[in-house]
């Protein structure tokens, strides 16, 4: 499981100062992004590709609040790849309380970037993703 740290800013929480209910897509998006480069990727040149990955599920349970000034660990773990589909589960962990605050799951499908119709997943993105 690869994990990425995070520190709940106030730029992340609604008036009461809990985490606004988006933000924890936003986090699962940004680990995957660290994981990306981890992995030796470059962002910009994964956007060049023809081949795109956009998002079109997303499922999120809350299980605790998080305040600001909360620290989380994001760990992501690849659930499935598919044939033209990649699923990443993502468990947000409070450090300090030692409890699972959330958990969400995203599926990206791999698409022609001037069709937008469902391709197959390169062979480097199926390696990138190799569970």
């Amino acid at each position: 499981m690869f994990t990425h740290r995070v520190k709940i800013r106030l730029q992340s929480t609604d008036a009461t100062g809990v985490l606004y209910f988006t933000e924890q897509l936003k986090f699962a998006m940004e680990t995957f992004e660290e994981f990306i480069e981890f992995k030796g990727f470059n962002l910009k040149q994964l956007l060049d590709f023809s081949i795109l990955l956009p998002v079109v599920h997303v499922e999120a349970d809350y299980a605790a609040a998080l305040h600001v000034s909360d620290e989380i660990e994001v760990g992501m773990a690849v659930e499935k790849v598919g044939s033209s589909s990649i699923t990443l589960c993502y468990q947000l962990f409070d450090v300090n309380r030692q409890i699972q605050v959330g958990k969400v799951k995203i599926v990206h499908v791999a698409v022609d970037r001037t069709t937008q119709a469902s391709v197959p997943l390169p062979d480097c993105l199926k390696m990138l993703f190799a569970i």
